[in-house]
């Protein structure tokens, strides 16, 4: 996410040599366009974004449509989520490259058509190695919006306007999160998960259109010979340790670190490449990212706190239509109808948040009150009994809403207000490595988590259901005689009766394991709260 307010200390000029701002008469030439095209070019740069935010949000909600679309198991999941990460973290890197030769109204508009290309490669997949490729190329298409998006606001737009078109970015991510819920939920009752990827192909259409009328051609160098070289070696070495992280992780959840030589290996590999490049960009003169920023406490705190929200925010929006679903038994249709209202209570909130943040001197009280609300929250569902009505919902679903105004707005304005363009530049792309890092790890782990905890109650459970157990036969006893009532078969009754019973089992441990992803979430906002309490750089 970003700031809601323009950081301070942004108002000089870019050096020449940066490509990024788009020269130094960038805002000036934005100031002279037409009034319609200057509007036009405000909701482009937060329209953008948001269609990322959108179908991102439409994976997560309805991961368990789209994993048995394709038939693919928990672990082959993370795999799509993890090539969606890789390939935007990628893209990211490789953004300026891009910039520096074609500008940003070519580089987005491109991206915004392939994109459209990927999703419906996505829509019509077959296989769960087709679907993992669609996303792949979505995300190094899509990756780097939010970034190229942000920047731009941020450079090129002269100083009286761009608080109100980064106020605008803002609202339109937080709609489009918002959207996805209960288009999601339309889609999926209605037609097949296919939907859910093609439903994004017309709009990705629509926003190249609007890209190339809108954003100006501002980047691209005239001269190669003042932009920076950018080697290849470092991008590969970044993504050598990126995948290595990432099969590490997953594999851990099933053989022991050390029962096979291929995960130090891996790790060691992981661990050396990420050191090289770091080593790398900190002596080049024209890295891909600026890592001098890391200097600055505010921003390393700042980041820390990205990290917190992103991995609270993509777990809690895996588990709440799980829960909703197969705990409580609501329809998809109703689930992202739940959902959705909560999300655009957000937006609401965010509109409020705009009018008052000016006041508000002392963040730290709501960054550190908005890891608290997620604690109430988690702590309120994990208590929800299973047969929990629609009504029961609306006040933790109010309570969710929250979260995000209070904790990552603040987060923004802090992390970024003594940067001066270029190292904003930097910064930000950063930061949203570190995003797509934090939503791709945040699903591998809540999966994993889940699973974990799912096989263990579906045990313990499993273990009294014995004929040795008086309260099981005599359950069993009473279902297989309301069955031969029912009419069936006599011979086929003790069978039905297991059968009910072995359904009964699966979804008291798919609850239980729910129950226990928010105590997890709980814990997690728990130590974000007390690290946010204790800095003094949030004052």
């Amino acid at each position: 996410m970003t700031s809601a307010t323009p950081p301070t200390g942004s108002a000089s000029a870019p050096p020449p040599r940066a490509p990024a701002p788009g020269g130094a008469s960038s805002a000036s030439g934005t100031g002279s366009r037409r009034p319609i095209r200057a509007e036009a070019y405000r909701y482009a740069l937060g329209l953008i974004p948001g269609l990322e935010f959108f179908e991102n949000a439409l994976l997560v909600y309805f991961a368990v449509y789209v994993s048995g679309g394709v038939d693919a198991s928990p672990k082959e999941f993370v795999w799509m989520t993890t090539a969606y990460g890789i390939a935007s973290v990628l893209a990211i890197l490789k953004q300026q490259w891009f910039v520096e030769r074609i500008g940003y109204r070519r580089y987005l508009t491109a991206s915004l058509l392939l994109y459209a290309c990927g999703a419906v490669l996505a829509g019509t997949s077959e296989s769960v190695t087709q679907l993992v490729i669609a996303r792949a190329c979505q995300g190094f298409c899509a990756g780097s919006w939010m970034s190229s998006c942000r920047i731009l606001a941020q450079v090129s737009v002269p100083p009286e306007r761009r608080g109100k078109t980064v106020q605008t970015f803002a609202l339109l991510l937080f709609t489009g999160s918002a959207a996805a819920p209960l288009i999601g939920g339309m889609l999926v009752s209605a037609y097949t998960w296919r939907t859910l990827f093609l439903c994004t192909a017309p709009p990705a259409v629509l926003l190249a259109a609007l890209a190339w009328f809108a954003i100006p051609d501002v980047g691209r160098l005239r001269d190669r010979a003042t932009g920076g070289s950018y080697p290849f070696a470092p991008f590969m070495a970044f993504a050598l340790a990126m995948g290595a992280f990432q099969v590490v992780l997953q594999e851990m959840r099933y053989t022991l670190w050390l029962q096979t030589p291929w995960l130090p290996l891996l790790t060691v590999a992981g661990v050396g490449a990420l050191v090289w490049f770091g080593y790398h960009q900190w002596q080049h003169p024209a890295p891909f990212i600026r890592l001098q920023s890391l200097r600055r406490r505010e921003f390393q705190v700042g980041l820390l706190l990205y990290a917190a929200y992103y991995y609270l925010a993509n777990t809690q929006s895996y588990l709440m239509p799980r829960l909703l679903e197969q705990g409580l038994d609501f329809t998809v249709e109703r689930t992202g109808q739940l959902l959705g209202y909560s999300a655009l209570l957000t937006v609401i909130l965010l509109m409020a948040y705009f009018r008052v943040a000016k006041f508000i001197t002392r963040k730290k009280y709501l960054i550190v009150s908005g890891f608290v609300m997620t604690i109430a929250t988690s702590l309120w569902l994990g208590a929800m009994p299973p047969d929990a009505g629609q009504n029961q919902l609306y006040g933790v679903l109010a309570l969710k809403a929250v979260f995000g105004i209070f904790t990552v707005l603040p987060v923004a304005n802090l992390t970024f207000r003594t940067f001066d363009h270029e190292s904003f530049v930097h910064g930000y792309r950063l930061k949203n490595i570190l995003r797509q890092l934090s939503g791709s790890f945040a699903v591998s782990t809540i999966v994993a988590f889940e699973q974990h905890r799912e096989a263990l109650h579906r045990t313990r459970l499993t273990e009294v259901a014995n004929p040795y157990n008086p309260i099981f036969t005599q359950t069993l006893d009473t279902l297989a005689n309301a069955l031969t009532h029912a009419g069936v078969a006599v011979s086929q009754a003790h069978g039905a009766a297991l059968a009910q019973i072995a359904q009964m089992i699966e979804r008291q441990a798919a609850f239980l394991s729910f129950i226990d992803g928010f105590h997890f979430i709980a814990i997690v906002a728990l130590c974000g709260a007390i690290f946010a309490a204790f800095q003094k750089q949030l004052n």
